[in-house]
């Protein structure tokens, strides 16, 4: 396969000052998948132009190393229209010729970290073939499972002391903040949370630090309003395709549900890729821009923990809920439940049964596939997750496990691709079984796209739900069984969990 790097992936994998260590993972998984990789020539024009280059004469030897298209691709029709109402400037000429060759097909793949690139690639219907460092990581280890290099990737809350200030991973926040090392080892009796893989490289980092309503503001613009904050105060996490992001966000928010917090606040730069790739990730799940940290120029983001706004989606509002709406049960196969539910798994269950290799299991925001006939499914519906038990012994075994809303639930699949798009890498089954469900149900399918809340502090039985009539004995719960809020509120009070801070 054919690959071609923008120049922001060249410039991040060869300037020595500047530090993307998502970029070693990349150049790991291309090497491993045997991938050419491939410079533009006008790659090399734009690199010898490169303010930060490290001397930009130095850095174009290097491009030696890699393999420059021969050819350039005639301009396709449509690549042109788009770009008379697109380019305005040099860069972006150079952004449309790379894209030309994906079109053209000269190069299977175009991997770049430009956000505006890859908007202009979902115009021309290139969406699938122009990624960044995130998405590609994301698919390789998701088609290639043999091919990862660890076994799992557990987050540890360990004391900052702990751990080694002059790891090669802190590099690019010592490089922003000239303070760093200090406030590192200020915090040294304080806890993060920290993901490392099994050869024990440091791949994430979560510092958070609450905050009340006498904390002084007064750099920040427009000066915020008392109120109880939770504040990220220090968050990296490299982009290994495994989802890590979404794992600590979860984090993120449940501390927030956990203090009773108002709000929860990020100061941060944006100057970077993998940046602008944390600002990305938390303008998904409902960061918005607030203004400026005055000191330093940094961007503030902003997200509301006791409100529900109607007009945003239920991503964005999570983990704010809403209890008006229709309430289900859904059953799921033991053989699948743990690994699609990793914070449910059962007592009986070995943990290292479910060693995480794949995205799904890190994944906030996860896959189910039904072939029932019930449609009338909408955002923000909860769902409340049914493991099957032991033929026989299932009024005993089958248990109710975990709380989730629906974030979007689709069918009439118009294409196979159009199908694969939305089932990929969230979903517990492999390419080989969506395949199969492709060419049996064709769009006849409902995918449902979930957000897993809580797992339920004790697990209800079926036998339960026999005894209270939620469902009729001798049977089990079908695909969307449906629920009233009354039976709903029985299961929680038997399971003895509370949501009431999720409530809005």
């Amino acid at each position: 396969m054919r690959v071609l790097l923008d120049t922001n992936i060249i410039i991040y994998r060869e300037n020595k000052k500047m530090t993307n260590y998502s970029i070693g993972h990349l150049f790991r998984w291309l090497d491993k998948l045997k991938y050419d990789k491939l410079i533009h020539p006008l790659t090399k024009k734009e690199i010898a132009m490169y303010k930060y280059a490290d001397p930009a004469e130095a850095m174009t030897l290097k491009l030696d190393a890699y393999q420059e298209l021969k050819t350039q691709a005639p301009m396709a029709e449509q690549v042109a229209a788009l770009a008379a109402t697109t380019d305005r400037n040099e860069n972006d000429r150079i952004d449309t010729a790379l894209l030309n060759e994906v079109y053209q097909g000269r190069v299977d793949l175009l991997i770049t970290e430009d956000k505006r690139l890859r908007r202009k690639a979902e115009l021309l219907g290139l969406e699938h073939k122009v990624l960044s460092i995130n998405a590609f990581l994301t698919i390789a280890t998701s088609e290639n499972p043999g091919l990862i290099e660890y076994k799992a990737l557990a987050v540890k809350k360990v004391p900052i002391g702990s751990l080694d200030v002059n790891n090669e991973f802190f590099d690019s926040l010592r490089n922003a903040y000239p303070g760093f090392n200090a406030w590192f080892n200020k915090k040294c009796d304080e806890d993060a949370y920290i993901c490392r893989d099994d050869t024990d490289r440091l791949l994430g980092f979560l510092y958070l630090k609450p905050e009340n309503e006498e904390e002084n503001y007064s750099d920040i613009s427009p000066c915020f309003p008392p109120k109880k904050r939770l504040k990220i105060g220090t968050f990296k996490v490299d982009a290994t395709g495994f989802r890590l992001g979404e794992r600590f966000i979860k984090i993120i928010l449940d501390n927030a549900i956990e203090q009773n917090v108002d709000e929860v606040y990020v100061t941060l730069f944006d100057d970077r890729p993998e940046l602008e790739t944390l600002v990305t990730l938390l303008s998904r799940w409902g960061f918005e821009n607030y203004g400026t940290k005055t000191s330093t120029g940094e961007k503030v983001l902003t997200k509301q923990m006791k409100q529900y706004l109607p007009e945003l989606s239920p991503r964005k509002n999570f983990p704010n809920l809403k209890y008006e709406v229709q309430k289900f049960i859904l059953p799921i196969l033991p053989k699948y439940h743990t690994s699609l539910l990793p914070d449910s798994i059962l007592r009986n269950e070995n943990e290292n049964d479910f060693v995480a290799k794949t995205p799904y299991r890190y994944a906030l925001q996860k896959v189910y596939i039904s072939f029932a006939p019930e449609r009338n499914i909408h955002p923000g519906d909860i769902v409340i997750f049914y493991r099957n038990g032991v033929p026989g012994n299932a009024g005993y075994t089958a248990v109710l496990t975990s709380v989730a809303i629906v974030e979007e639930a689709t069918s009439d699949f118009r294409s196979k691709e159009e199908y694969m798009r939305h089932v990929q890498n969230r979903s517990v089954f492999t390419n080989d079984e969506l395949e199969q469900f492709w060419r049996k149900y064709r769009g006849n399918q409902i995918v449902l796209k979930f957000i897993f809340v809580k797992s339920l502090i004790k697990r209800p039985i079926l036998k339960f739900l026999w005894d209270t009539d939620i469902i009729a004995f001798p049977g089990g719960p079908r695909p969307f069984t449906r629920i009233t809020d009354e039976q709903f509120n029985m299961i929680l009070n038997e399971a003895q969990t509370d949501l009431s801070r999720y409530w809005r």
